[in-house]
């Protein structure tokens, strides 16, 4: 993974009931689970699991979140959530996430989540050579 942006990955989500608030949208909390999803498939489809990572002490732990919401999804919706990934610093990933209805260009919502790596422990460690290679 280099410091300059990768190219995009991409996900779905299907909005379920469970998902959505009393008024029949997605709860605002919901956001982040979708985009905790995409981060961990992209590193499942780059063939490097976090279980793997966490069993030789590395873990990677939510550093910041900017969440922004610009139209309510509902139950049924079909989302397609895109990943852009970047390396901010030694220690860190910037994972650049967008989710919108599918065949919609406009967002439902966008989120700027920064991951740190931690050791086995628990202190700031640089981030595993393997997950560099990831393009």
């Amino acid at each position: 993974m280099s410091d300059a942006p990768a190219s995009d990955f991409h996900t779905t989500a299907k909005v379920y009931l469970e998902d959505t608030d009393a008024q029949g949208i997605v709860y605002h909390a919901n956001y982040l689970k979708f985009f905790e999803r995409a981060r961990t498939d992209y590193f499942d489809v780059h063939g490097v699991g976090l279980a793997a990572a966490q069993a030789r002490g590395y873990r990677f732990v939510v550093y910041s979140v900017d969440v922004k919401f610009h139209r309510a999804a509902v139950l049924g919706d079909r989302l397609e959530i895109e990943t852009r990934v970047s390396r901010s610093s030694p220690f860190r990933i910037s994972f650049h996430q967008k989710a919108t209805r599918a065949g919609e260009a406009a967002p439902v919502s966008t989120a700027k989540v920064e991951v740190v790596c931690i050791g086995p422990n628990g202190e700031l460690s640089e981030i595993p050579a393997e997950l560099l290679a990831i393009p």
